[in-house]
């Protein structure tokens, strides 16, 4: 469980999230309306924390904050002279004797980073009534949304299938949504369709082929080691292969893998001397 607080001229807002083992999120925020300082504000966040891994029937509980204080008091270290944070760390040990394991851990600040954003969201939200927000989705990318690849579909269409039947035809895929379809348009109006070739439009007015994933590695190869026998890096090849009039959406990063895996280039290829890390410079004293 992270939990964290923050008092200023926006309000007092606490917020605590817990993460099962299996990467489940459970995040609470709330919002208070009476006098708290910055200590009583943390109180209030692991206590809300607490309360709500007891509604979950979790037994085994890891507690991380940022406020050393109230770690240390917590977990006994440290006495408890102010009279306002006592009612709070009795609270804090009674909800504790109803897990059959907790600890309480300390972390940076910088290690609290998902509390923050929670902290962000409680700002921005409507009061003083209460606010529900459905469960959020967080999807991890690592490519574009739409015709990011030249690899073959499962088809066995290429990339600017859908491009081309709707400059064919006008006819859009089957499960196409209306955002969808917006983008095909967007992206027709960059693309000449020649018989059954598809050319790329340049701002210059040129055309170029648009290939598939295959005929890409070949032109790759032959471009790179074979006809031409340069061994240039990714960028100055994909520039060559432009120049030669074909073209395809993710030409540079494709490029740039190639050459990696050319075993010629890794061998007489110049020697990086530069550091790992930014260089500094110093004045004398």
């Amino acid at each position: 469980m992270y939990f964290d607080g923050a008092v200023n001229i926006k309000g007092v807002r606490i917020w605590a999230i817990l993460i099962s083992l299996i990467g489940h999120h459970y995040p609470a925020i709330a919002r208070l309306w009476f006098f708290c300082t910055n200590n009583m504000v943390e109180y209030e966040a692991c206590i809300m924390g607490l309360k709500m891994a007891i509604d979950l029937d979790v037994h085994e509980l890891l507690v991380m904050g940022d406020s050393d204080l109230i770690i240390r008091q917590a977990q006994g270290d440290w006495e408890t002279r102010d009279i306002k944070l006592i009612p709070y760390r009795q609270c804090v040990q009674g909800l504790s004797k109803r897990f059959k394991s907790i600890e309480f851990r300390c972390i940076p600040r910088f290690h609290n980073e998902l509390a923050d954003a929670l902290a962000t969201i409680a700002s921005m939200l409507p009061y003083p009534r209460n606010t529900h927000i459905d469960p959020l989705e967080i999807q991890v990318r690592n490519q574009q949304g739409y015709c990011n690849t030249i690899e073959t579909e499962p088809d066995g269409e290429p990339w600017y299938h859908d491009i081309k039947r709707f400059l064919k035809i006008r006819e859009y895929p089957e499960h196409a949504k209306g955002d969808q379809k917006r983008t095909i348009r967007w992206l027709a109006s960059g693309f000449f369709l020649n018989g059954e070739i598809l050319y790329k439009r340049t701002p210059d007015l040129n055309l170029l082929r648009c290939t598939n994933a295959i005929e890409a590695k070949r032109i790759m190869s032959e471009v790179h080691s074979r006809v031409c026998r340069p061994h240039i890096n990714g960028y100055v090849l994909a520039k060559k292969i432009l120049r030669a009039g074909n073209y395809w959406l993710t030409m540079e990063r494709d490029c740039f893998r190639f050459v990696r895996k050319c075993h010629q280039c890794q061998i007489h290829g110049d020697l990086i001397h530069s550091p790992p890390s930014e260089l500094h410079p110093m004045s004398s004293p």
